[in-house]
């Protein structure tokens, strides 16, 4: 791209000290989405040129080619940085990117085991995990349906004024009680804290740990669907706690533009704390409503038809996303992630992603609900910014469902963050033995008579996934050829270096340290390192006559054998 000017303009020339009468014509290139800017001296030019200031390090390791670099684009800072892309990587050589799928929890840790419970709903997004930082416990907000009765759906469907929100709390994450509260009475003292035939249901509540707000009587917020005593929905609310049990409506409703209070039944919320913003990735008031009513298919079922040629009839599933700075002011929803019919098999939809911030990225859980199959599992996708994402590996599940005969064995789900206990990631999920909505019709929209007949053959319920922190993907080097990685030149603060790294039996990891063009630096060298041989979360590497990195433009040279590096960190802590 050329800085252009318009010639009948006034212009003022751009006049470095010391050229005489030259000029100079910017130009702004881009090359692999870098931009580099280009000044080239034309005499007798005059251009219409705003002065842009572009301070250069006089560090020569940055090399002769100091303007074709980004400086912006690889300062890593003390990040941890993760291999979903190549963004850092400048070669690679006998590396494989792995990045192995989740099989569920074995056993439940929650399930349905109270005379007061019925269906708990442990969907996306009728439930949270947490670790409360004030007290150390875990916590877990669930909805529960009063779906057992001989027709549990009837004309509104099980959202309706029976749905309310229980609670469960746990010291280890593993084991877990149902405390008898007595805040809701139901004929004994429950675990019921929201939600009751007067004020109506609470469905697919979402509760957070609002780190934007200065209130400790609000350090807890939850929005949610509320529905009256008729089973009619109200839109979507918001509420306020100091504790997570006693709860206070607020008397003002969110606003998501056009569309007012109202959304589709799955939401989940992230906090930017660098721009004290509100992530709200939903569904669209108008999502299920995108296809006219056609004559030539006159009987729309609960899965409707799929136009794969017409982007503007999309009545998919999707994740669309709206921001706000109160939670109460929302902009319109927009797609966020959108099924590609190239990528996705031709029934297969979004039903709703959970992020979270993880060193150098967004990191997010994909819901994918394969609706002949009607199934459902669990897919990864990554975003540098929060807002633009990339599905890592489309169509293959990170976490899959359970074995035949298991607790998931049709349906596991994601829609909260992963809990950091120690070295270790809790990541919960729910999951259940019936499909996703099989037993929710009777007559002729039953698809599975049994499911429906026979209430026992549903069971929905929350498990856990334990993995090594930051162990998503890995750049892998097997034992028959050492892998070398090289990364893209990186400006950095000088430190030490954290590497997320696991070696089998003889395996092992060096890492060599150049500056920005390629020159090894003295005292970096690979034979100078002390090698990793291990299986740490975060270990640091360290040369034999050499301190910490030093600061300025680097590459870092990665050569292992039989070996998994997950991450990297630099360091001054």
């Amino acid at each position: 791209m050329v800085m252009s000017y318009d010639e009948q303009t006034p212009i003022t020339p751009l006049q470095p000290p010391g050229r005489g009468t030259n000029q100079f014509v910017v130009f702004l290139l881009k090359n692999e989405n870098q931009y580099m800017f280009k000044c080239i001296a034309i005499p007798s030019v005059v251009l219409v040129l705003s002065a842009i200031a572009l301070p250069v390090s006089a560090d020569p390791g940055l090399g002769s080619d100091a303007f074709d670099r980004d400086a912006t684009r690889l300062y890593i800072g003390d990040k941890t940085q993760f291999f979903f892309d190549n963004l850092l990587v400048e070669s690679a050589q006998n590396l494989t990117r792995k990045a192995p799928p989740r099989s569920p929890g074995e056993r439940p840790l929650i399930k349905s085991d109270k005379p007061w419970e019925h269906v708990t709903y442990f969907t996306c997004n009728a439930w949270r995990v947490l670790r409360d930082p004030e007290d150390g416990l875990f916590k877990c907000w669930y909805e529960d349906w009063q779906a057992c009765s001989p027709d549990p759906v009837g004309k509104y469907g099980p959202w309706n004024s029976a749905a309310r929100l229980l609670f469960a709390r746990s010291k280890d994450g593993l084991t877990w009680e149902k405390p008898e509260l007595g805040l809701v009475e139901d004929g004994r003292k429950t675990n019921i804290v929201f939600g009751d035939k007067e004020y109506g249901g609470i469905h697919a509540p979402y509760v957070f740990l609002d780190p934007l707000e200065d209130n400790r009587e609000d350090r807890y917020k939850m929005l949610f669907f509320r529905y009256n005593a008729g089973g009619g929905k109200m839109g979507v609310h918001l509420a306020s706690s100091a504790d997570g049990i006693h709860w206070k409506p607020q008397a003002r409703q969110p606003n998501f533009g056009w569309s007012g209070s109202r959304l589709t039944d799955v939401i989940t919320l992230a906090v930017d704390e660098s721009t004290r913003t509100y992530l709200l990735n939903n569904r669209h008031a108008m999502m299920p409503y995108a296809i006219p009513f056609d004559k030539a298919n006159p009987k729309l079922e609960i899965h409707r038809p799929h136009f794969p040629h017409n982007p503007l009839r999309q009545n998919k599933r999707r994740v669309h996303r709206s921001e706000s700075a109160d939670l109460l002011h929302w902009s319109d929803p927009q797609p966020l992630l959108v099924p590609d019919d190239e990528l996705d098999n031709i029934d297969d939809s979004f039903y709703g992603m959970v992020q979270y911030r993880s060193g150098s990225l967004w990191i997010g859980f994909l819901n994918v609900f394969h609706m002949t199959d009607n199934t459902i599992d669990v897919q990864l996708v990554y975003s540098r910014d929060g807002r633009n994402f990339k599905r890592f590996r489309p169509g293959q599940p990170w976490l899959r469902t359970g074995e035949p005969g298991s607790w998931n064995q049709f349906m596991v789900n994601i829609c909260s963050p992963p809990v950091t206990v120690g070295d270790d990631l809790y990541v919960y999920h729910g999951g259940a033995k019936n499909h996703h909505c099989r037993w929710l019709y009777r007559g002729k929209r039953a698809v599975d008579p049994r499911e429906f007949e026979d209430i026992g053959k549903v069971g929905y319920c929350l498990g856990l996934v334990k993995m090594k922190r930051d162990r998503f993907v890995s750049l892998s080097a097997l034992r028959a050829r050492e892998g070398i990685l090289v990364t893209n030149p990186f400006y950095s603060d000088g430190g030490k270096l954290m590497i997320n790294a696991k070696c089998a039996n003889g395996g092992h990891v060096a890492v060599q340290v150049a500056n920005g063009a390629g020159e090894v630096i003295p005292g970096f060298e690979k034979g100078n390192c002390n090698v990793f041989s291990g299986d740490a979360v975060s270990h640091e590497v360290t040369w034999k006559d050499s301190g910490n990195l030093p600061k300025g433009w680097m590459k870092l040279h990665f050569f292992m054998r039989d070996a998994d590096l997950y991450t990297f960190q630099l360091t001054r802590k």
